[in-house]
C-alpha cells in the first residue's frame, strides 16, 4: 500500500484525500436498533464483476474494459469490504414506512393541535420523510 498523508495505514489510498474525522463518535451516535450479535450477522461477500466467470460462459469482455482504462474501477468494486463497518451500519439502520411517518406526524400535531396543525414535519422538529 502506498503511503498516505494520514497516520492511519488502514485507510486505503483511494480515500486518503477525504476529510476523515478520527473522532466519529460524536457524529455517529445513533442507537442500535436491532439486537443481533455481530457474529450472527452473516455477510455474503461476492465479486460484483467476475470477468473469469463471464469468459467461461462465452463472454470475454475484459479486454474491452481494459482498452478503455476501466480495470482500476473494477479493482475498487472488487476490493476490500469493511465487514465490521457494514455490520455496524445494519445494526443501527431502521426503516420507516409511510404509515409510521404519518402516525409520528399525527402524534406530534395532537400534542398541541392549535399551534402544530398545518406545519411541515421539519417545522415540528421531525426528520424529513422520503
Amino acid at each position: 500500500m502506498e503511503s498516505t498523508s494520514t497516520s492511519y495505514s488502514s485507510i486505503p489510498v483511494v480515500f486518503s484525500k477525504l476529510p476523515i474525522d478520527t473522532n466519529t463518535q460524536k457524529h455517529f451516535s445513533k442507537n442500535v436498533t436491532i439486537e443481533i450479535p455481530y457474529e450472527k450477522l452473516d455477510l455474503v461477500l461476492e465479486q460484483p464483476v467476475n470477468f473469469e466467470g463471464l469468459r467461461a460462459n462465452g463472454f470475454d469482455v475484459k479486454k474491452l474494459f481494459q482498452d478503455q482504462g476501466w480495470l482500476g474501477y473494477f479493482d475498487i468494486l472488487n476490493g476490500s469490504v469493511y465487514t465490521q463497518l457494514v455490520k455496524d451500519f445494519w445494526k443501527r439502520c431502521d426503516i420507516i414506512t409511510q404509515e409510521e411517518a404519518d402516525k409520528e406526524y399525527n402524534n406530534k400535531v395532537a400534542e398541541d393541535p392549535q399551534n402544530n396543525r398545518g406545519k411541515s414535519r421539519e417545522q415540528l422538529g421531525l426528520r424529513k420523510f422520503t
